[in-house]
């Protein structure tokens, strides 16, 4: 994967750090949503999501929230990509 030089976008690149444990941000402690679906671990409230029949809250402990921002990052630079002529 080629990404388009970061002049280009700079405010892509500029993106604060990823919230990690005991950074000010609201942590608590209960279940992550995310991909490890652990119990009883510091997490971060990231967001609404809603379904057909319901909402909730969605929470991501550090390691989650790490993951999810590096694939939101790489999915920005393959998107932006200058095309290939």
């Amino acid at each position: 994967m080629i990404f388009a030089p970061a002049v280009t976008h700079p405010w892509r690149d500029a993106w604060p750090l990823t919230a990690r444990t005991d950074d000010a941000n609201p942590w608590l402690t209960g279940a992550c949503w995310l991909y490890c679906r652990r119990e009883g671990v510091r997490v971060l409230w990231i967001g609404s999501v809603s379904t057909p029949g319901a909402t909730g809250d969605v929470y991501g402990c550090g390691l989650c929230v790490a993951e999810l921002d590096h694939m939101v990052r790489v999915q920005s630079h393959y998107r932006d990509r200058t095309p290939r002529g």
